[in-house]
């Protein structure tokens, strides 16, 4: 079996030198310069694009390229990071982040074209690798990525944890909110009263909101909240981002409409403005069991005796801007857990069998 090709040795040797790169998000010109080498030497042909994305290109048979994707970056600030393996799972050694989301995606994807450039008698169809760059600051090097240069008219995205087998179908749109409460300074202990107290204002419009899991498909949070100068000053500016998500666009609108009426309201009882900015961060996207993604990463699963498990995910990922752009993808796990976390590990053996799927994958796509 082509599978068998996968060498466990190799794929670990590499994700262990990826996550000693530094490369948090904004930062991955290291990395960029490692990456683009590495593709190179694996026989493609690679282009970076202004915001710092590689796409690169391996010839194969026929004229539909699949696009395989993972993305370089890594979430938060932790840098120095030091791999350890345990009992065959890489944890990292102190209280940093392992990096595996999503470095586990980007070797498996080294990983595969190395199987490929081993077997040259393999058939395979054109594969374009885009390895992208600020994921975790909200899919900014895919939205900054020139889709139109892509040829591929579907693909895979390795950056899922859990079991593998896991097979992301569906995933939220995701609004993000700037939100400013505007009231009135004053001095604390002489005239309270000539105040109006942004910090209250924004308790209760926060309490007021729709806010957690919200049902099955929606989920809010309030993630910053700054204000406040001085413990003797009415504080007169609050200001707050906060996110919404939902597979249902109707469901995401309602609630956004929520928490504009809850801080709308509790600044009205207070004599308070506010400002309150919507951004789209990604839209929606649902593949159904007949399209060629899905079908493809079944039939991978399946020829290797692993149980397809479908899921439908409450975040986005680069797969989000791709199938808003027209080419449809299903995320696949790398095995990865305790995502952006210090906990943060991934077992060996789920990475190689990660691997083994994707080879499957794109040798069984040919035919």
């Amino acid at each position: 079996m082509n599978t068998d090709a996968i060498q466990s040795h190799r794929l670990v040797h590499t994700f262990l030198e990826l996550v000693q790169i530094d490369s948090p998000s904004g930062h991955e010109e290291v990395i960029g310069e490692h990456l683009k080498a590495r593709l190179r030497d694996l026989g493609c042909s690679v282009e970076q694009d202004e915001a710092g994305n590689l796409i690169a290109r391996l010839p194969g048979d026929g004229d539909d390229p699949i696009l395989l994707s993972a993305h370089m970056d890594t979430v938060g600030k932790d840098t120095g990071i030091k791999p350890v393996i345990r009992e065959g799972v890489i944890y990292s050694e102190g209280d940093t982040i392992l990096g595996g989301d999503d470095k586990s995606g980007v070797a498996i994807i080294l990983e595969t074209l190395a199987c490929l450039q081993e077997h040259p008698e393999w058939s395979h169809p054109p594969l374009e690798i885009v390895i992208s760059v600020s994921e975790e600051l909200g899919l900014v090097g895919a939205k900054k990525l020139d889709k139109s240069r892509l040829q591929a008219k579907w693909g895979v995205v390795l950056d899922a944890g859990g079991p593998i087998g896991v097979l992301v179908y569906a995933a939220p749109s995701q609004d993000s909110m700037k939100i400013a409460i505007l009231g009135k300074k004053a001095h604390a202990g002489s005239e309270p009263e000539k105040g109006v107290n942004a910090i209250r204002v924004a308790a209760e419009a926060i309490a007021a909101m729709p806010l957690g899991r919200i049902d099955e498909e929606t989920t809010a949070n309030i993630g910053v909240i700054q204000g406040g100068e001085a413990r003797n000053i009415v504080p007169d500016r609050v200001d707050m981002i906060a996110e919404a998500r939902s597979r249902d666009e109707a469901k995401l609108q309602n609630q956004v409409d929520a928490m504009f009426r809850a801080c709308h309201d509790a600044a009205a009882r207070h004599g308070a403005r506010v400002e309150f900015d919507v951004e789209s961060s990604y839209r929606a996207y649902r593949i159904a069991p007949d399209q060629p993604p899905y079908i493809a990463a079944a039939r991978a699963f399946q020829s290797l005796g692993i149980e397809v498990q479908p899921k439908m995910s409450g975040g986005g990922t680069d797969g989000n801007i791709f199938n808003e752009a027209g080419i449809p993808c299903v995320v696949l796990s790398t095995g990865m857990a305790d995502v952006h976390t210090p906990d943060e590990h991934i077992a060996i053996q789920d990475m190689v069998d990660a691997a083994r799927v994707l080879l499957a994958l794109v040798t069984d796509a040919a035919s």
